[in-house]
């Protein structure tokens, strides 16, 4: 069995353990089944840079999620968290996520898309700075969970990219955290991160 199996395959089953209680139907265990398997299938081809299947990085960040985040809406979170980089990376249309995952999960994964033609005029720091301040909760807490991954994901990289990635970090933690308040969740992430940068910006 693959890496990128085997961490979907205990991700799934401590999530289905958790979520237990029949508040939480199978209709919704199903959906998340189905964002991975969509994932999956649109990121086909698709390496990181250390050469395993793209796939890994959305599963990492639903994890990520699934351990710092309790909700009763934790199947959409998972499924935002599985499909995100769909839209930006892949041949995959608002429509077509809509249609499959609904309205909900669909705007999240346009909310945590990157627009190329801002950030070409903005200037990528600034875009994100800006466009992470003004997401909804649900919406942060994955962009963050992708930002840990991201930072912790680089040993493989070239040596510019380990270190634009972790200035640029560095530079979005330190703007959010002067003008919103973290929750909870949120703010274990950020811990989480500081601890990552403290480590390699050492």
């Amino acid at each position: 069995m693959t890496n990128e199996k085997l961490e979907w395959e205990k991700l799934f089953s401590e999530y289905k353990n958790a979520y237990s209680s029949p508040k939480y139907d199978e209709a919704s265990k199903e959906l998340v089944k189905k964002a991975y398997l969509f994932a999956k299938e649109k990121h086909k081809g698709q390496k990181r840079d250390g050469g395993e299947p793209y796939i890994i990085h959305p599963i990492r960040v639903a994890r990520i999620v699934f351990e710092n985040k309790r909700s009763s809406n934790i199947s959409l979170l998972l499924c935002a968290a599985l499909l995100h980089d769909t839209l930006e990376d892949t041949y995959t249309s608002y429509k077509e996520l809509e249609e499959t995952f609904g309205e909900v999960v669909a705007s999240q994964v346009m909310e945590l898309s990157t627009a190329s033609c801002a950030c070409r005029i903005e200037g990528k720091d600034h875009y994100l700075c800006h466009k992470m301040e003004h997401m909804t909760s649900y919406a942060l807490c994955i962009k963050l969970a992708d930002r840990l991954d991201n930072i912790s994901d680089l040993d493989h990289s070239p040596p510019e990219k380990r270190e634009r990635m972790y200035r640029q970090t560095d530079t979005i933690i330190s703007y959010l955290a002067e003008r919103i308040k973290f929750t909870s969740s949120q703010q274990r992430i950020v811990d989480k991160i500081q601890k990552v940068l403290k480590k390699k910006m050492a």
